[in-house]
């Protein structure tokens, strides 16, 4: 079946929602405060609850199933003896199980219901687990997504650039039909085809005001650094999209193929942007935390559930990856120790194994508290905030991706 497309999306009640907060006295802080959380909660409890349902799954009893950490705000026992409870503090979350201390040899071996008396294999898959059911949160919601109506921006002119091709012919408001005779149907057509004409002449056909308009424009070609540190030459008319959308609504079939295509574009291009920032290909400062997150959720929540759950996306996937690195606490640590396990047939020794983890928490709280600070300068809470990394105005426009051009 073929995606039907509809007509320029209107608010939606969450998009109405960030409006009336921004009429109330500390009402968008609060929004943006308790939006931030219950996202967070979110993709905390999938990732604990792939811990869980894989310890179950081969045998380990659970304990604790913990949203939050600290003081427990309220909880409660099931059946099988594990606590569930949320903590005061919402940035994170664990599942305790039987026989596994962080930092410690590992205990209870001979209680068969302990993580300990698992094998290497079975103790991997329940680490891995979290991880991966963080991706497959991320699939599973853009399919939703992609059924439910993929918000994609117009070929329209939003501004244009002084001195800039398009400056002598467009004026905003001005939607795009057809270039060298082939139908645009979205920006990211308009972009892709204009970038790879270069300087060749480009015969483009548009709609302004109901009144249909033909003109032959010659793209600019420019040289520009992306966010990755990659160096670009393309052809540019200078336009600016105006930011409104239209909906794509996809069959099941169309939904789980162009979900696929997302996660793999999304997830290649987290692992390149963190494997960059290691290499010092791209600066530190691009490093976002807690609060920088907290805002970002905040003004995506301003343009609608579309951007928001695209949002939810892209963070649900950087747990997954983030969670993999082979630190001591995260996800990645404890499988080195269970590879090392493997290969010399016992577990790395209790000093040893404290150690590591007193490093790799010291090296996630001093990562945080970086963060932290380039959020807090971002957000021109202190010294002088850089327009150079600010967020663009309308939040979709880090959801699309979409350039001037």
């Amino acid at each position: 079946m073929p995606p039907m497309q509809n007509t320029v999306t209107s608010p939606d009640f969450l998009s109405h929602l960030a409006t009336l907060a921004q009429t109330i006295p500390g009402g968008t802080t609060a929004f943006t405060t308790i939006l931030f959380i219950l996202v967070l909660g979110i993709l905390i409890f999938v990732h604990e609850l792939g811990h869980y349902l894989a310890a179950r799954s081969v045998g380990i009893r659970v304990e604790v199933f913990s949203i939050g950490f600290g003081k427990e705000i309220f909880g409660w026992n099931d059946k099988n003896g594990t606590r569930w409870k949320i903590g005061w503090m919402p940035m994170g979350g664990y599942v305790q199980m039987f026989g596994q201390e962080d930092g410690k040899a590992y205990a209870h071996q001979n209680e068969p219901d302990s993580f300990s008396a698992k094998t290497v294999s079975q103790r991997a898959w329940v680490i891995i687990a979290g991880p991966l059911f963080n991706l497959l949160f991320g699939f599973l919601l853009l399919i939703a997504v992609m059924i439910g109506g993929e918000h994609k921006l117009l070929p329209q002119v939003g501004q244009t650039v002084p001195d800039m091709p398009a400056a002598a012919v467009f004026q905003p408001g001005d939607t795009v039909l057809t270039m060298d005779g082939k139908p645009i149907a979205d920006w990211d057509e308009f972009t892709k085809t204009t970038q790879e004409a270069m300087d060749k002449p480009i015969a483009i056909t548009f709609d302004r005001a109901g009144q249909q308009m033909s003109t032959t424009i010659t793209p600019k070609v420019t040289k520009f650094t992306d966010l990755l540190g990659d160096e670009h030459t393309v052809g540019r008319l200078g336009i600016a999209p105006s930011y409104n959308t239209f909906v794509v609504k996809h069959g099941p079939f169309d939904a789980v193929l162009r979900a696929a295509e997302r996660t793999w574009e999304i997830t290649s291009l987290t692992v390149m942007s963190l494997y960059k920032l290691m290499i010092g290909a791209v600066s530190p400062e691009n490093l976002t935390g807690p609060l920088g997150i907290a805002n970002l959720t905040g003004q995506t929540a301003s343009s609608g559930l579309f951007a928001l759950s695209m949002f939810m996306v892209v963070i649900t996937i950087n747990l997954c990856i983030v969670n993999l690195f082979p630190l001591p606490v995260l996800d990645g640590g404890h499988l080195v120790f269970l590879a090392y396990e493997k290969l010399r047939g016992k577990p790395l020794g209790a000093v040893a194994q404290e150690w590591a983890f007193r490093m790799g928490l010291a090296c996630i709280l001093a990562l945080a508290g970086f963060a932290t600070f380039n959020d807090v300068k971002n957000l021109g809470w202190v010294g002088k905030k850089d327009t150079a990394t600010e967020t663009p105005a309308n939040p979709q426009a880090s959801a699309t991706q979409a350039p001037t051009k």
